[in-house]
């Protein structure tokens, strides 16, 4: 198995103080937050199922947030978050578009979608 080098991209901005108010909207209304990845990934901290994937994964996965676009040359993707995408000699292409991140209910769809791709 080759190595693959995956990036998500969190619709939120990254960094303690923004953990905070994340967290609170996620729980006060969740039907409107903006990040379906945090949404199925953390509760109050990364969910276990997801940190025994990304712990266990043979890929180089890596996390940004919003305000990392730039530092990355992906800020062409900032109307499309959440994403994940693969870096393939330089090039990002997209693994799973924030349409299909969105329609995921838990971190078992996004691990089960990973799995098939990967």
């Amino acid at each position: 198995m080759t190595k693959k080098k995956i990036i998500f991209v969190y619709n939120a901005k990254g960094g303690k103080w923004n953990y905070i108010l994340d967290t609170a909207h996620k729980y006060a209304s969740p039907s409107t937050y903006e990040c379906n990845l945090c949404q199925i990934t953390h509760d109050l901290k990364m969910r276990k199922p997801w940190r025994n994937y990304i712990d266990s994964s043979p890929h180089e996965l890596r996390f940004l947030h919003l305000e990392e676009l730039e530092d990355f040359g992906l800020n062409d993707y900032k109307d499309q978050l959440p994403i994940c995408l693969e870096e393939i000699n330089g090039k990002y292409e997209i693994l799973i578009s924030k349409q299909e991140m969105n329609e995921y209910k838990s971190e078992f769809d996004l691990i089960n979608s990973l799995n098939d791709k990967l």
